[in-house]
């Protein structure tokens, strides 16, 4: 640390810029994710990427592809690059056309390597698409992850009542949902009820959406601010949440290695509980003791 110190004020003195040499790790790569099962012939590959390596993750596009593992990397390859180069160029053009010039995009280039040599064009997919090598579009480097944990689908079940604990419909691919992490949130919509009869209490026999539900659709705000609330697989609400969505973010686990987070946002709004006990609630009253295991209720 002192001799770095050093070094810059020396330099700083003789007016000799400082070279900086990139440098970057394993985690500050950006990911390609590759499934590869072993019984189907084909292979996905996804990723993000923008031009502008410094826009957020999220508003980068997502380039999506389905190839044969038989087909010869050179192919894949090729395909990637024309379009990417497709997408590149249509935005360029309409930025063009905004500002009243004409600039014509360079191609890029795209390739896989591994410690630092570039991988055959006549190897084929199924091998060369594995764990630990990477994919080069011009400058920037994408790590190879191989069947990472990934969510399928992930959707939050209706309807939602204040007492009532609510669960994500999920479907997972390499991961285990013991493994996942679970954060709750509240999106306030800017309309919440202060009363039960804005709420529109939903009792055991109501199929049809309450007045609330409706109003927030027909009146639905972007700008709804999220409140962390919970950690975990399942949350109940509270008299706060009513009036409001939920939103669900899950990141699925597998070990060590992490998959993409995925959100779910509620369709509809936290309402107010039956004001009678339900059946299930009367059962449950005889039956509060766990049985021994050779044991059941009936």
């Amino acid at each position: 640390m002192l001799l770095n110190v050093l070094n810059k004020r020396l330099l700083s003195q003789f007016n000799i810029r400082l070279l900086r040499v990139p440098c970057r790790t394993m985690c500050e790569l950006s990911r390609v994710f590759v499934r590869s099962v072993e019984n189907e012939d084909r292979l996905q590959i996804t990723f993000r990427y923008h031009p502008d390596s410094q826009l957020p993750p999220a508003q980068q596009r997502v380039y999506n592809f389905d190839r044969l593992k038989t087909e010869g990397l050179e192919r894949t390859i090729t395909h990637i690059a024309t379009k990417i180069n497709s997408i590149v160029a249509r935005r360029l053009k309409k930025r063009n056309k905004t500002l009243g010039v004409d600039v014509t995009p360079a191609e890029v280039r795209v390739f896989l390597s591994q410690d630092g040599s570039v991988v055959s064009s006549s190897e084929r997919n199924e091998s060369a698409w594995s764990q630990g090598r990477c994919m080069q579009i011009e400058d920037r480097l994408f790590h190879v992850f191989v069947n990472v944990p990934t969510i399928r689908k992930l959707l939050l079940q209706q309807p939602m009542m204040v007492g009532f604990p609510v669960f994500a419909n999920i479907n997972l691919e390499f991961a285990d949902v013991a493994n996942c992490e679970f954060t709750w949130y509240r999106l306030s919509n800017g309309a919440t009820p202060t009363s039960s009869e804005e709420c529109g209490s939903l009792s055991a026999d109501d199929g049809e959406e309450s007045n609330v539900t409706k109003k927030f659709k027909k009146n639905k705000q972007k700008g709804a601010t999220a409140v962390k609330i919970c950690v975990g697989r399942s949350y109940v609400p509270t008299a706060e949440d009513v009036g409001c969505q939920l939103k669900l973010e899950c990141i699925p686990v597998r070990g060590e290695i992490t998959g993409e987070m995925v959100t779910a946002v509620s369709t509809a709004v936290v309402q107010n509980g039956p004001t009678v006990p339900c059946p299930f609630e009367k059962r449950h009253k005889l039956t509060e003791q766990i049985t021994s295991g050779d044991r059941f209720v009936l």
